[in-house]
């Protein structure tokens, strides 16, 4: 449905808008990665709106392949952002070498070995934005522990998780019903950058 892909690329705009006005502020290097991968979420989506209103065999080839690509580099600079949050949330004395937040981007490079199988590519998204998801829980689960203030966030990562298990457990709803898991998707957005606004407002 046409309708659901104009949201979610204006849902994506705005979230991408929102996280440059983060990674701004004082501090806030961390953001950097998750501005890059809205923008080109962002990307992919017009992409694929336009691939709605032209559609034609040779512009649908050319956004699958943009979503492909797109969706892993996203991912990429999700891990990396990630990292770089872990790191950043420990002592001084305890953290890594910020070079190893950009490791995530390797995946990239890795992707080439398994282009040619779709199943194993299919695992590999599968664990990269199960991978993800876990390490937001996780994170954001502690810091709602130690501050109320991050509950907002942490609803919105878990509007992620059941979009992510719906997409994957249903089959039917990657295709037919695409639109749940895209309001879904959506909706896991917006919450978490309000979240993290009134988070670090507060």
């Amino acid at each position: 449905m046409l309708w659901v892909d104009i949201l979610l690329t204006l849902v994506s705009g705005y979230v991408a808008i929102t996280c440059i006005k983060f990674a701004r502020g004082r501090g806030r290097f961390k953001f950097l990665g998750f501005s890059i991968a809205a923008f080109i979420f962002t990307f992919v989506q017009i992409t694929v709106v336009i691939g709605g209103f032209l559609d034609t065999q040779a512009v649908t080839n050319v956004v699958l392949f943009i979503v492909e690509w797109g969706t892993l580099i996203c991912l990429a600079f999700i891990l990396s952002a990630l990292a770089v949050f872990i790191r950043e949330s420990k002592p001084v004395f305890a953290q890594f070498p910020m070079i190893y937040t950009v490791l995530p981007l390797f995946i990239i490079i890795s992707y080439f070995f398994v282009y040619d199988s779709i199943v194993l590519k299919k695992w590999l998204f599968f664990m990269y934005q199960g991978g993800a998801l876990m390490v937001s829980l996780l994170m954001y689960g502690i810091y709602t522990y130690r501050s109320r203030k991050y509950i907002i966030v942490l609803s919105g990562i878990l509007l992620f998780l059941f979009c992510y298990l719906l997409y994957w457990i249903i089959p039917d709803l990657r295709e037919s019903l695409s639109w749940i898991w895209k309001l879904l998707l959506a909706g896991g957005m917006i919450v978490t950058v309000f979240g993290q606004n009134y988070a670090l407002k507060h």
